[in-house]
């Protein structure tokens, strides 16, 4: 359901004729506000980056707006579905989605003077191109992340060479346990049933519980004081984050 749902906010930026270009509000910010006002800042902010007129305006209005009604139309389509789609329904996705942005491209270039849609297009490909390499960054493999972990504990507690080569190999451990477990999930191809995700929220529990064992037993008193505040930190934030998106 998480996956169709990513697929669904997809279909709304892949048909989007104008990406969203402000890139100074925050995931969180964007999802308080209603399609309308999303539209509206939109509208606000291509105005004032191509100069529009108010015919332009009202034209560049409509079609925001059919691009919410249709992305609206396919989430509710498909919230409740509950497998994957299959390879051929992912294939006519895509060519959906192509479709869409070609008739959408010609609208706006409709609309658009050419000095306008020039810069439109400049636009886009620049929102294209930083959209590309968010994802770069965060398509980084498990070895990389734990490369990464292992560094940032080594500078906040100190670690020596012996801790570190412990701390990698607990780390280690743990993705590869985190790898089986999405790969068992990603086989079965239908969500978890509500008696699998208690078991697999206990399953983490443990885990959870051995892990700082075992934190315990390779960090002195004064770092693993330090570590169990980090981890109480993390832990904060996510359940705030989880919080501010009900």
């Amino acid at each position: 359901m998480k996956k169709l749902f990513i697929a669904a906010l997809l279909f709304v930026g892949m048909v989007s004729f104008a990406q969203d270009i402000n890139q100074k509000a925050t995931r969180d910010q964007r999802e308080k506000l209603t399609p309308e006002q999303r539209n509206e800042k939109h509208l606000q902010k291509l105005t004032s980056e191509l100069n529009l007129d108010k015919k332009q305006q009202e034209q560049v209005k409509q079609l925001l707006a059919d691009r919410s009604a249709k992305g609206e139309k396919f989430r509710d389509a498909n919230k409740d579905r509950k497998t994957k789609p299959t390879a051929a329904e992912r294939d006519a996705f895509k060519k959906q989605m192509e479709t869409e942005r070609a008739a959408n491209d010609a609208k706006m270039k409709a609309i658009l003077n050419a000095d306008q849609y020039t810069k439109w297009t400049a636009l886009k490909k620049d929102h294209e191109r930083k959209g590309d390499h968010r994802g770069r960054r965060d398509m980084k493999s498990p070895q990389e992340r734990d490369q990464a972990h292992l560094q940032k504990l080594t500078t906040d507690l100190n670690l020596n060479a012996d801790q570190q080569k412990q701390v990698s190999q607990l780390l280690s451990d743990r993705s590869a346990k985190m790898e089986t477990l999405r790969k068992s999930r990603k086989d079965t191809g239908v969500a978890p049933t509500d008696a699998e995700k208690k078991a697999m929220r206990k399953q983490m529990e443990e885990d959870h519980k051995a892990t700082d064992a075992k934190m315990k037993s390779i960090l002195n008193a004064d770092q693993y004081t330090k570590w169990t505040a980090m981890q109480k930190e993390r832990k904060d934030k996510m359940k705030q984050h989880r919080k501010d998106k009900k």
